[in-house]
This record gives structure tokens, sequence and C-alpha cells, in this order.
């Protein structure tokens, strides 16, 4: 499954995904940022940097395994913090019972 998208992701967010990564060719890094910022096709993006196309899909290959691992991570902070919310919410809601005495 494709975690990211050509054109829709901002470099910031690509930026980070590739500092989890070992990729340190500054060739492959740009072709990469251009691919998923413009949206620009993949052998497109490597010929304008001058790598070859299969040095970019081991660059891409990566970099959407280190995205489907951040959005995994996501689910479970998503999840804890749905089932914190709804706990926190039966708290407040549930009626208090008054205390009975001797």
């Amino acid at each position: 499954m494709n975690h990211l998208l050509p054109g829709f992701e901002s470099q910031e967010r690509v930026a980070l995904l590739l500092s989890l990564t070992r990729i340190s060719s500054p060739e492959v890094i740009a072709a990469l940022t251009l691919h998923y910022t413009s949206a620009l096709p993949a052998e497109r993006a490597a010929a304008r940097h001058g790598i070859e196309l299969s040095n970019f899909m081991r660059g891409q290959k990566k970099l959407e395994q280190i995205a489907a691992t951040v959005e995994a991570i996501k689910a479970i902070d998503w999840a804890k913090l749905q089932l914190t919310h709804l706990q926190s919410s039966a708290l407040l809601t549930s009626p208090l019972q008054p205390k009975q005495v001797a």
C-alpha cells in the first residue's frame, strides 16, 4: 500500500521521513522530494537529477516502508487517544452515586 502520494506531500514531511532513512545521496533525496512534492513522474524526477531509475525506486521503496511505520504508530496513538477520551467521557457523564449514611 502506498502511504505517500506524489504531489500531495509537503517538503517538511518528505524531509522528516528521509531523515529516518539511511538515504544520503543528495541526488536521490532531491529526486524523491521533487516526485512527492510536485507529482513529477518517477522517471522524469530521476532523469532530472541524473540518477538511475533503479536507485530512485530503491529510495522510494525505503521511504514507503518508513511512511508505513509512521502511519502504524499514528494508528496506535489514535486508538489510545480515543480510548482515553471515551474513558474520561464515561467518567464525566456517569451519575454520581450518593453516599449512604448508616
